[in-house]
């Protein structure tokens, strides 16, 4: 797939056997990239090689606890920081090899949209990174590089592209001005952009008319729904406080703190409950005061980050599972607690409403909401009949449109070609 700078095929590669490919991914493993990896494996199954790279290592807070972590953080190589020499070496190399390459890497550094002086200064000094990124790539024979990000990371494809001329697609999970500038060029100059939402796949086509068909596509990450399934003896029945699970990063656009005031409020209606907080972040310290002084103490409890496999066990014997995001640009975590056919709530904030319909396989409430949110949970633990529909409808939702088979399967059409069916 690699070829003359500036070549950005419309049709998937005819490539036997497909790859290598690189996934470019910042700070990876973080927590949060249990969906990329779930990809990757997907990827090779299907018979791609893939080389893992990464901007940098994450940080000890973010850093991924679940099983795959040990052999992610073996298998990637890691673009920064690295020793002055290294660096050097690369810049030398590319100056040396590619002298006129590296001077339109720089310039387009310098050339792009909507940004700031001091950003195009970022952007050039990201033209070192892409030099080390370059020659790691191509001493691994990559022939096209899949970016995680549409930040700096997509930035160093950009100017790897212009580089070496190894074509980069991007996967795109958040909103446009989550990305800072230059959007225009990292899209535009991307073979393919993958976006996981309908509304940002609409977004896209509005802000950049400009984009070929086919360099935009819809294909949304999903959850393997083959590990993500319900316990075959069912929930617990012993205890008769009802069990809620949140899961997201302590940040306020997960609106954790609506959610631990819809528990004051069932409390205060005599309800019996319990909600258990999964995940790190910012918000930890406020988010504890806010059930101090709510004096729920013995009603919410935090967990911290734990592994894939904890979370899997805790949402599995939850008798419900909530997510008050105030924005979610899609939201797998939701995916998961369907595929366990746990009764989910989520809010018309953002892509949920793409994963759940409303009162069929699951309960969708306004974001910001503390009452109504109540009024969902107090739904839930009153009618056993809705909570078992509920569930069983939203396992059958992700079996069928969000299984991670599904997006890997898009993205390799998308590639490559037809998916090689084993007989």
């Amino acid at each position: 797939m690699a070829g003359r700078v500036g070549q950005m095929p419309d049709e998937p590669q005819d490539l036997t056997p497909p790859g290598p490919i690189a996934y470019l991914a910042p700070e990876f493993p973080g927590q949060t990239a249990t969906w990329i990896w779930r990809e990757v494996v997907q990827m090779r199954e299907f018979g791609t090689v893939i080389r893992l790279f990464s901007t940098r290592p994450p940080q000890e807070d973010s850093a991924a606890r679940h099983t795959f972590a040990e052999q992610a953080r073996d298998e990637t190589i890691y673009v920064w920081p690295r020793p002055l020499r290294s660096v050097l070496t690369a810049v030398g190399w590319a100056a040396l090899k590619r002298p006129r390459r590296l001077l339109h890497a720089a310039t387009a550094a310098l050339a792009l949209d909507r940004t700031s002086l001091r950003e195009r200064m970022t952007a050039l000094a990201l033209v070192a990174a892409a030099c080390v990124f370059s020659r790691e790539a191509t001493a691994r024979g990559i022939r096209h590089v899949h970016v995680h990000s549409a930040g700096r990371s997509a930035l160093i494809a950009m100017l790897t592209r212009r580089l070496v001329g190894i074509p980069y697609s991007i996967a795109l999970n958040s909103h446009l001005d989550a990305w800072g500038g230059g959007m225009g060029s990292k899209l535009g100059q991307a073979a393919f952009t993958v976006v996981n939402a309908q509304w940002l796949l609409d977004d896209v086509r509005r802000e950049y008319p400009q984009l070929r068909p086919a360099q935009v596509l819809l294909a949304r990450p999903g959850v393997d729904t083959q590990s993500w399934a319900p316990a075959s003896g069912g929930r617990r029945t012993a205890d008769s406080t009802f069990r809620l699970v949140t899961v997201g990063r302590l940040h306020h656009g997960k609106g954790h703190d609506v959610t631990i005031r819809a528990i004051a409020r069932l409390r205060d209606n005599g309800q019996t409950v319990h909600l258990t907080i999964v995940g790190a972040g910012p918000e930890l310290n406020s988010l504890q005061a806010l059930v101090e002084q709510l004096d729920l103490q013995e009603t919410v409890g935090f967990t911290g980050s734990i592994s894939e496999n904890d979370v899997m066990a805790l949402m599995g014997a939850a008798d419900a599972f909530v997510l008050a995001s105030r924005f979610e640009p899609l939201g797998v975590v939701y995916m998961e607690a369907m595929a366990l056919a746990v009764p989910t709530i989520g809010t018309d904030a953002g892509g949920v409403g793409d994963i759940i319909t409303n009162e069929y396989d699951g309960l969708l409430v306004p974001a910001d909401d503390e009452h109504r949110l109540a009024a969902a949970i107090q739904r839930l633990l009153e009618d056993p009949a809705l909570r078992r529909r509920l569930g069983e409808n939203a396992r059958k939702t992700v079996v069928e449109r969000f299984d991670s088979r599904i997006g890997a399967e898009k993205l390799y059409e998308r590639l490559f070609g037809a998916v090689p069916r084993t007989t």
